[in-house]
């Protein structure tokens, strides 16, 4: 299966979003030029092992609950052998990854280099000015043929990693794959459907009479009033849900829609938002919304799919609704009541903080730089997805494609847990490039694939995440965002809880408009500029 829906936009890339408060710190000072280490001759640009002598360097990650011992890890010790290259590791628990970046920032005691994500996106461009993160751009040149290449093929890549002052000064992961780019289907319980004696819903009105009906005919069978038609992991989910069946998108990571000339607009004043929350209103007035859904918390919304108490969802995989998962089916999106039909559940899988990023303190990072772009190629980036070797943890099938053992697969531990025994990709924020042949076999078994196809031809299709911004444009969006997101969340709420009644629309219109609505829109549409024109 080869999946290609508008890959360019997919691959709208891991530091594109670099751009909240972080940028607030930024020196207006250029950052120092990187120097050529003194070993710098005896690093191969392009061959293995990467060194002769071998080098340790001290690197810095996070430890997600589901990985193992860095220092044990198969991933590492083959990686070694291939590039004569040994890794000190400091890896505080994921909880506290932020506190122990920030004592090693302050106190001077830096890493060569860090992976992970462990820089927040708010703090590369500020550390990068700083001088405590390095320009990479000379090291891709001369020491990162893998990145090199792939920079080369896809311009928008290297513009959207590239800071207002010219550096880049993170390395991404890309995600060549647009399935990875979802994190939710419409999930509907196909058995409770049948019980009920409905079919599968085609339009919103549809939808609000097979909730009515999941409410009322006890699709569970456990005598009482239990099921809940429609839940999601919170209120946002919830809403995004349902805001497709108004055509309302979640571009550039907010509350916008982008046409194809890309002139932006932010919706929250419009008319389908208001119908939005007219609809979600009634759905909560009538208790076919999730009550709990204002203070839903991951571990009660699974607790509620595990017990077979949810009609309707935006969820990820059906494997989530454990015993239960085999009553999931994800189904095309639906139609609203102005004929719109848009699934606005994607995003871009690469963003988030720097994925790889190398310090001031690295006496070879030119060594270091061959040694993370080992993962921009297919060799590296298999070892780093599969974590072994062919025939340790995977098998490679007639056709080309990779399947996990079924030990591994299936693995009492738990499939996450299992691999991140041995390799770093479970809690993602890896670094790397990565496409279908190593992505594919995490999702065998699940219905992610099938459902992907339920989907694929109406999600949004000019769709960007924000761009690198000067200092004082994100001060400018920060400022205004700060008091305009409070009131639409509100606001929010209030309609449709009922507490707000939809005569007082107006009055929340002229609202947003002199906390600034209008100016907070030409300031997205600006960024977007920066981004198109590039």
């Amino acid at each position: 299966m080869k999946l290609k829906l508008q890959q360019k936009q997919v691959l709208a890339l891991s530091t594109v979003v670099l751009l909240s408060a972080g940028v607030l710190g930024c020196s207006k000072e250029a950052a120092p030029e990187a120097k050529p280490a003194a070993n710098a001759n005896k690093v191969d640009p392009s061959a293995f092992p990467i060194v002769k002598d071998k080098v340790t360097l001290k690197g810095f990650a996070r430890k997600d609950a589901q990985l193992g011992d860095y220092a044990q890890m198969a991933l590492w010790k083959q990686v070694e052998e291939k590039t004569n290259i040994h890794v000190d590791w400091t890896t505080p628990a994921l909880q506290d990854a932020t506190e122990k970046v920030n004592l090693a920032i302050a106190s001077g005691d830096l890493p060569d280099f860090f992976i992970k994500g462990v820089i927040p996106q708010d703090d590369v461009i500020k550390y990068g000015s700083q001088g405590i993160l390095i320009p990479l751009e000379k090291l891709i040149d001369g020491y990162a043929p893998n990145l090199k290449a792939l920079l080369a093929k896809k311009p928008e890549m290297k513009a959207a990693i590239t800071a207002p002052d010219g550096h880049i000064y993170a390395l991404p992961r890309i995600i060549d794959y647009d399935l990875i780019g979802i994190p939710r289907f419409p999930m509907l319980n196909m058995t409770w459907t049948t019980k009920v004696g409905m079919q599968v819903p085609k339009t919103s009105d549809d939808l609000y009479q097979l909730l009515k009906a999941f409410k009322e005919k006890d699709p569970n069978g456990s005598g009482s009033a239990d099921e809940i038609p429609y839940s999601a992991h919170n209120l946002d989910w919830a809403m995004r849900g349902l805001e497709g069946m108004f055509g309302l998108e979640r571009n550039l990571d907010y509350y916008t829609n982008v046409d194809s000339a890309n002139k932006l607009h932010i919706w929250v004043t419009d008319d389908k938002y208001k119908q939005l929350l007219q609809y979600a209103h009634k759905l909560y007035a009538e208790g076919l919304m999730d009550k709990e859904i204002f203070t839903q918390t991951d571990q009660l919304y699974f607790g509620k799919l595990a017990a077979n108490r949810v009609g309707f969802t935006p969820l990820l995989t059906a494997q989530n609704a454990g015993k239960f998962a085999k009553d999931y089916k994800g189904i095309t999106p639906l139609k609203g009541p102005d004929g719109d039909q848009l699934w606005n559940m994607r995003q871009d899988p690469n963003t988030g903080g720097a994925k790889a990023a190398i310090t001031k303190a690295n006496k070879n990072p030119e060594a270091t730089m061959r040694l993370l772009d080992y993962f921009y190629g297919d060799e590296g980036a298999t070892l780093l997805y599969m974590g072994g070797q062919e025939g340790d943890t995977y098998t490679k099938a007639g056709d080309g494609t990779l399947h996990y053992k079924p030990e591994i697969l299936n693995s009492q531990k738990g499939f996450a847990v299992e691999v991140g025994a041995r390799t770093i990709w479970p809690g993602g924020m890896e670094f790397g490039y990565y496409t279908e042949k190593q992505l594919s076999p995490m999702m065998e078994g699940t219905t992610r694939p099938d459902d992907f196809k339920t989907v694929k031809d109406y999600i949004t299709k000019n769709h960007h995440s924000m761009p690198l911004l000067a200092k004082e444009k994100q001060d400018q969006i920060n400022g205004l965002r700060t008091d305009i997101d409070t009131y639409i969340k509100e606001m929010q709420a209030k309609f449709i809880i009922g507490d707000a009644s939809f005569d007082t629309w107006d009055k929340y219109k002229d609202t947003l408009k002199k906390m600034g609505i209008d100016k907070l829109e030409a300031q997205y549409q600006d960024a977007l500029n920066t981004l198109v024109k590039k």
